[in-house]
C-alpha cells in the first residue's frame, strides 16, 4: 500500500542480473505511478474476513 501511495518501490531484494528483470517492471510501473491519476482506493486487507493475505506465500 504504502509503495503505491509513495509511487516508490522500497524493496531489499539485491539488484543483479536474475533480478534485474523484476526491477526493469518495478521502474516501469513507478514511471507509470508519476505519470498517471487515479480514482481507485487502496484499502488494508481485511483478514479477519478474507483470510490471510494471498501475497505472504505461506511465510506466516
Amino acid at each position: 500500500m504504502s509503495w503505491v501511495k509513495q509511487k516508490k518501490c522500497r524493496t531489499k531484494l539485491e539488484r543483479n542480473a536474475k533480478t534485474e528483470p523484476l526491477f526493469q517492471l518495478i521502474e516501469r510501473a513507478e514511471k507509470w505511478l508519476h505519470d498517471n491519476t487515479t480514482s481507485v482506493p487502496i484499502i488494508k486487507w481485511d483478514k479477519n474476513l478474507w483470510g490471510e493475505t494471498p501475497a505472504d506465500f505461506g511465510r506466516k
